[in-house]
């Protein structure tokens, strides 16, 4: 359900960004620090939205891998405390097994 309404949104503000780009045809001059040129306010625009989609992606894939590598320190850290756990058990039950048999009395016959 969490990714529809994901589409939903997406989808929504992709014809807000397209009404607003056709609405601004006008040309505007644009100044990289190398060259000015003289573009369509909707290139602009899209060209803006565009590179602010590369951006977030990028970052999102950066987190997205971080967590990845994050989970897979866990689960391995996970298995360890079971591998403790286990041999603890285990070696308990050694324990107690023995204490058992020896205070228990010999039956005398």
């Amino acid at each position: 359900m969490k990714v529809q309404w994901q589409v939903i949104v997406g989808i929504i503000l992709a014809i807000i960004i397209a009404i607003f780009a056709i609405v601004n045809v006008d040309s505007v001059q644009v100044n990289f620090l190398f060259a000015k040129v003289e573009w369509p306010l909707i290139l602009v625009i899209l060209g803006s939205v565009l590179v602010g989609g590369l951006i977030f992606f990028c970052m999102n894939i950066v987190r997205v891998n971080s967590m990845k590598k994050e989970i897979k320190t866990l689960e391995s850290a996970k298995k360890e405390l079971e591998r403790s756990l286990a041999a603890e058990k285990s070696r308990k039950v050694k324990v107690s097994e023995v204490e058992v048999a020896d205070s228990e009395p010999k039956p005398t016959v």
